[in-house]
């Protein structure tokens, strides 16, 4: 099966420093901005430390019954955040979404850096193009073997 480096969304990264202390307001007001769903929060290396995802704005943030602009990131992220490296195998990418019960990996590349962000849907699309490739592959059978 394919690597994940020939799926991973093409999208810019997405991400927020957290030594600059942003907010849950600032990591929605990204989301929006760039139409993802997630944001890698990274060091000042450029690190992934953590990650945020609209769903843990949308349950932290109103747990906290505070204004979102009054929350830290650091205290609604997911951390530490769950990576997988450019090289692995998509089945390995949908193996470690499904243990950790997770529908978005942190890419890196082999020396570390960040390359993006792998979600369930990526994952999907794949799949979808192989299953509609073999039904056209495979389909002309069908009407050999109705005759």
């Amino acid at each position: 099966m394919s690597a994940v480096s020939e799926i991973v969304s093409p999208r810019k990264i997405v991400a927020l420093r957290v030594d600059r202390t942003p907010s849950a307001l600032d990591a929605a007001k990204l989301m929006v901005k760039n139409k993802v769903g997630s944001v890698v929060v990274v060091d000042f290396e450029e690190k992934p430390v953590g990650i945020v995802t609209e769903r843990d704005i949308l349950k932290k943030v109103t747990a906290l019954n505070k204004s979102p602009r009054e929350i830290a990131v650091q205290d609604i992220m997911s951390f530490p955040v769950i990576t997988i490296k450019t090289y692995d195998s998509i089945e390995t990418a949908a193996a470690v979404m499904a243990k950790n019960k997770i529908k978005r990996l942190v890419v890196l590349e082999q020396d570390g850096s960040l390359v993006g962000v792998l979600s369930i849907t990526d994952i999907t699309r794949k799949l979808a193009k192989i299953l509609a490739n073999d039904y056209k592959r495979y389909g002309h059978f069908k009407a050999i073997l109705d005759f």
